[in-house]
């Protein structure tokens, strides 16, 4: 249930509306304004010199300021986080396909299209200064750049050793960090010219690709689109996302409302659809009236279909296209709106214009969350199941610390954190930089009201309630305004998840009021490194989802009573998802539930029909055994009555009613066709049965 809902949440907070696509141009000349006096920040996958470096140089100047990142998320994470305005990503190479793992990720994060780029890959062969072409033996690469350069290698005698990355074979080489029987006097990279470069290494030779159409696609991701700056001057490109019903000629169907507008495509592409999409098309199923078991039983694979055409999403005939689409389509979201073949228009237009004008900037920057490294100090309030089962947890990776009414200290040195009696709250307070509220709904006021909230100035409160509105209220209301604010929901605990393993566990949570985001993004990244699935979303929004079924939840494994389901060898799965239900709720306080209650305005509602239903089931059970005790008894007056008539049949029988030569009397002829028939095997002295296979027919 928790997962589901999480995956819906996922989903419907990637959904854009058009109208927020409109700035004002006031807004675009504030936007221009801090560009011009913050160059922009660039995020890239790789190492400095890496081709995606070479990319975005290429499309925003030579002297953009970039930032290397380990993988393509942490790209996505860095935008998102505002630590840098752009990233600079492949999506497809000419000779090796599409990069499907930024597809996924275009759909996980709420990141725009704003610019495309084809840039043209040359390998070329580097080493160290002084050493020459024939001196080289070996050479060091991506897999994919020495299978691209084999037929060059081969007819040089050179021997192709895999490395992590292009430019980091280079680096590999200047820091002397190389393979067995790798020598830098024996050994060259297959790089880029600006891997040379950066790496102070000579480059040998130039274009030693095999084949000379390797193109990779760039797409340059930011917060915010640009669609409200392309002129009818401007060639543009739409790209979209959608999935279509399992039914004949959907796709053709999809396909049609972008030809029958004379709107061309320059590519689509089929790719499974991810978890979390998949499950908020079977609760949009549940929404349409379907049946939860009916919509569960979707195709095992179901296909996102990424589609280019070439058009602004404002023209017209585009605007009819997408929304017909999106009668056709389960889901269907604009990746972005851009002008095609690495032209720059609006913001982005106007940096590349001041980068190149100011002509100074860095080859490459790092970011404030690379330098800090240090451990946070986090201190829980509240010390109960709950919180020890967070503290647990931080405990591995921060210096943690408690508070709580009740003697907590024996519980905290076995989890190796600090224990803070209450009458020491103003020492914990100004002992830590976050502070977790990690009580219950009902005490939460109480709490709050009962520390002092000076020592907060400046500090990151989290709550972490199983509902965050009145909490997030709460807090607005009492904290100082300088005082960070982050809302968390893990929808598990230490009932459904184990201590040590949060692997898929879903989160949402919502920066209510955050000041310093680099402290706010290290907190969840205690979730985010523990691969929980991390979903943003205002409060109050997250709640209307999952406040009447967390109630249910509980109020359903309360009624359940753990100790009136017997264990057994064999069961089905739904009972075995009742004891899950049930072990689940008896794990946790009655606070916890009441909070549940008391805060969710559907609560009695909720408990009113469960009563109704209880007592109609009593009522349907009790008609249901009235019916068949009366149906018996009339069954048991009929049994006898026609087992009289057949004794009264026997006995005329054996009177002899029956004539000489054979023929019935009518009397008794009228009697036996009236009657209906039986076995002739009953005593007509006795009311037991002769044949031991006579039976007593019913009407």
């Amino acid at each position: 249930m928790k997962t589901a809902l999480f995956s819906v949440l996922t989903i419907l907070n990637c959904n854009l509306s058009l109208g927020n696509l409109f700035t004002s141009s006031v807004a675009f000349g504030q936007q221009r304004s801090s560009i011009e006096n913050e160059p922009i920040k660039v995020a890239y996958q790789g190492e400095p010199g890496a081709y995606s470096e070479k990319s975005t140089r290429e499309l925003l100047g030579k002297m953009v300021n970039t930032v290397g990142r380990p993988n393509f998320e942490a790209c996505y994470k860095a935008v998102m986080s505002k630590e840098c305005d752009y990233a600079c990503v492949p999506v497809e190479n000419s000779l090796g396909g599409s990069i499907h793992e930024n597809y996924d990720l275009m759909l996980r994060y709420d990141l725009t299209i704003v610019a495309e780029h084809d840039f043209r890959v040359h390998h070329c062969l580097s080493a160290k200064n002084g050493v020459k072409k024939n001196d080289i033996k070996f050479a060091i690469s991506h897999p994919q750049a020495l299978a691209q350069c084999d037929n060059y290698l081969r007819a040089n005698g050179i021997t192709p050793i895999p490395t992590y990355d292009t430019a980091g074979s280079a680096k590999m080489i200047s820091e002397n960090d190389l393979p067995p029987g790798c020598t830098v006097e024996n050994t060259a990279a297959i790089a880029s010219d600006l891997a040379a470069e950066t790496y102070g290494l000579n480059v040998l030779e130039s274009c030693i690709e095999d084949d000379d159409s390797n193109f990779t696609r760039f797409l340059l991701l930011g917060r915010k689109g640009i669609v409200q700056y392309l002129t009818k001057d401007v060639p543009a490109k739409t790209s979209v996302v959608f999935t279509l019903p399992d039914s004949p000629g959907a796709l053709y169907k999809a396909l049609a409302c972008f030809s029958l507008r004379d709107i061309d495509f320059s590519k689509i592409e089929s790719r499974p659809t991810s978890a979390n999409l998949l499950q908020f098309l079977r609760f949009r199923s549940q929404l349409e009236g379907k049946k939860a078991r009916e919509a569960a039983k979707m195709p095992r694979f179901r296909y996102c279909f990424y589609l280019d055409f070439l058009a602004s999403e404002l023209d017209e005939d585009a605007q009819n296209a997408l929304h017909h689409l999106r009668e056709q389509a389960s889901f269907m979201r604009v990746l972005g709106s851009y002008p095609q073949k690495s032209r720059l228009v609006g913001p982005i237009h106007a940096a590349a214009q001041t980068i190149e004008r100011i002509g100074s900037g860095a080859s490459s920057v790092t970011l404030p969350s690379d330098k800090d490294t240090g451990r946070l100090k986090i201190g829980i309030i509240g010390y109960g199941n709950f919180g020890r089962f967070l503290g647990k947890k931080i405990a591995s990776q921060h210096e943690v610390s408690c508070l709580d009414t009740i003697d907590k200290s024996k519980e905290a040195h076995e989890d190796g954190i600090s224990y803070f009696p209450p009458y020491d709250v103003s020492s914990f307070l100004k002992s830590v930089d976050v502070v977790v509220f990690a009580v219950s709904l009902n005490e939460f006021e109480e709490v709050v009201r009962s520390i002092p909230v000076d020592p907060l100035e400046g500090k990151l409160v989290v709550e972490v309630c199983p509902l965050g509105t009145h909490p997030k209220n709460i807090m607005m209301q009492y904290f100082p305004f300088n005082t960070d604010i982050l809302c968390c929901n893990p929808m598990f605990g230490p009932s459904s998840a184990a201590s040590d393993n949060w692997d898929g566990l879903p989160l949402i949570y919502d920066k209510v009021r955050v000041i310093d985001l680099r402290r706010a993004n290290k907190f969840l990244s205690i979730f985010e490194d523990a691969r929980c699935k991390m979903v943003e979303m205002q409060t109050e929004e997250a709640d209307a989802f999952t406040a009447d079924a967390e109630f249910i939840t509980h109020l359903t494994g309360r009624v359940l009573d753990r100790e009136s389901l017997p264990p057994t060898i064999v069961c089905s799965k739904e009972y075995a998802a009742l004891l899950d239900v049930a072990d689940m709720t008896a794990a946790d306080s009655f606070d916890l539930f009441y909070g549940l209650f008391k805060f969710n305005k559907n609560a009695s509602s909720h408990l009113n029909k469960m009563r109704d239903n209880l007592a109609k089931i009593e009522r349907q059970i009790a008609a249901r055994e009235a019916y068949l005790t009366a149906k018996a008894e009339l069954q048991n007056d009929e049994r006898q009555r026609l087992l009289a008539e057949c004794k009264d049949l026997l006995r005329e029988v054996a009177r002899g009613n029956i004539m000489d030569d054979g023929d019935i009397s009518d009397d008794f002829e009228e009697k036996l066709v009236s009657s209906p028939p039986v076995v002739l095997g009953i005593s007509a002295d006795s009311n037991s049965t002769i044949g031991t296979n006579s039976t007593i027919p019913s009407k």
